[in-house]
């Protein structure tokens, strides 16, 4: 009876300790219906798409940053963080600019429109042709690029180039070295005035067309300020120095209506808390400088508004260029400020605002003529800005603005 009962007993265990295994197997095949798999995320990557720096220089731009883009494009293809600047001088500037690959490139036009022009400022960052970039030298630039374009009715400031083979760009110069290159689109004028051919030019002289004879304006080696007319062998002086104070750049200039050059004078005034560029033309008769174009100002910055920009007033710059036409000259170029975390290199180059002289008509010059070998004080000219901006006439008996 015992080991019957005993028997019974085990096989009762058994059969509860299977079910409970089979249980547990059951559990483990057969999951929860509730249960669900963890969706993979795969994430962006963070590191920059598309080309990457030393870029092309090009008529149309820089690697990917091109001409007629829009900012608001070219802007969101930038790393987060304070990328745009206003540069905002009232008859100066009005541009955005954006500052890309850590300020070496510089993007810019007019606010909320589209690129017209950029600029290269470190020396790494882009090249031309492969071989001309910030820090080449005059003479490398010239070699690869081929020499400046040569246009009668362009003049401009000495620093500034526009290589034949890129007429678009302008490369700006500090001393013998490039300290930026700047593709705006704007190519020499297609029309060349060829009436006379300007004797080739020397070291402290320019050739140029102010008689159907061809002469030399030549700038003083000594003071830099005192301007000369002479024949084309440089021997014969054909009207007395003039001496311009404050002098930034004298040059030939074609009145296509009389088919011969004028002499455009560029001068500059720093006082303290202001610094001014001023114009005036004149045309060569006999051994008489006539005026054509009065003495204008037209730029000033100030202490105040060279802030505005974050920069120092004596760190801003203007380089220059200047274009015939039939009833006046018009004025364009870069705005450059410089940086003391960069030492030398330049911090920001911007296109400036354009600018307007008119020239006299007719018997008008001849009132305004005056002796070559001592000029005397002669009212300021009109000079138009984005908003037409009269510059104001000198009392009598002051002294002409950049000439004594």
């Amino acid at each position: 009876m015992r080991s019957s009962a005993f028997i019974a007993t085990l096989a009762a265990l058994g059969a509860v300790g299977g079910a409970a295994c089979g249980n547990r197997q059951r559990e483990n095949r057969d999951p929860p219906r509730d249960a669900r798999r963890a969706p993979r995320v795969i994430e962006p990557p963070t590191d920059q798409v598309g080309p990457l720096p030393p870029y092309a220089i090009r008529a149309d731009g820089v690697g990917p940053y091109k001409l007629g883009e829009k900012l608001s494009v070219l802007l969101e293809q930038l790393p987060a963080g304070p990328q745009l600047a206003l540069f905002e001088i009232p008859g100066v500037v009005h541009r955005s600019v954006i500052r890309a690959e850590d300020a070496t490139i510089l993007v810019g036009g007019e606010q909320a429109s589209t690129a017209s022009f950029v600029a290269v400022v470190g020396p790494d960052v882009a090249s031309a042709d492969g071989r001309i970039r910030v820090g080449s030298t005059r003479d490398e630039l010239i070699a690869v690029l081929g020499p400046p374009v040569e246009d009668p009715e362009r003049a401009h400031d000495p620093r500034l180039i526009a290589p034949s083979a890129l007429p678009g760009l302008r490369v700006v110069l500090g001393g013998d070295r490039v300290m930026a290159i700047v593709v705006t689109g704007v190519a020499a004028l297609s029309r060349q005035v060829n009436d006379c051919s300007r004797p080739a030019s020397t070291e402290h002289a320019v050739g140029s067309c102010l008689t159907g004879a061809g002469e030399l304006i030549e700038t003083g080696a000594a003071s830099g300020e005192e301007v000369a007319i002479r024949s084309a062998d440089g021997e014969r002086t054909l009207a007395p120095p003039m001496k311009f104070t404050g002098l930034v750049f004298a040059a030939p200039l074609r009145n296509a209506a009389e088919a011969r050059d004028e002499l455009v004078v560029v001068t500059r005034t720093d006082e303290t808390a202001t610094r001014s560029w001023w114009i005036a033309a004149y045309r060569l008769e006999g051994t008489r400088l006539v005026r054509t174009v009065d003495t204008a100002q037209i730029y000033q910055l100030s202490a105040a508004n060279a802030r505005w920009i974050g920069s120092d007033l004596h760190d801003v710059d203007l380089y220059l260029e200047l274009t015939s036409r039939p009833d006046g000259i018009d004025i364009g170029g870069l705005l450059t400020t410089h940086s003391a975390s960069r030492g030398k290199l330049l911090a920001d180059v911007v296109v400036i605002s354009p600018a307007q002289v008119t020239r006299h008509r007719g018997k008008a010059a001849a009132a305004e003529s005056i002796d070559a070998g001592s000029p005397a004080s002669s009212p300021a000219g009109r000079v138009t800005q984005d908003a037409a901006v009269h510059i104001p006439e000198p009392a009598a008996g002051d002294p002409e603005p950049g000439q004594r």
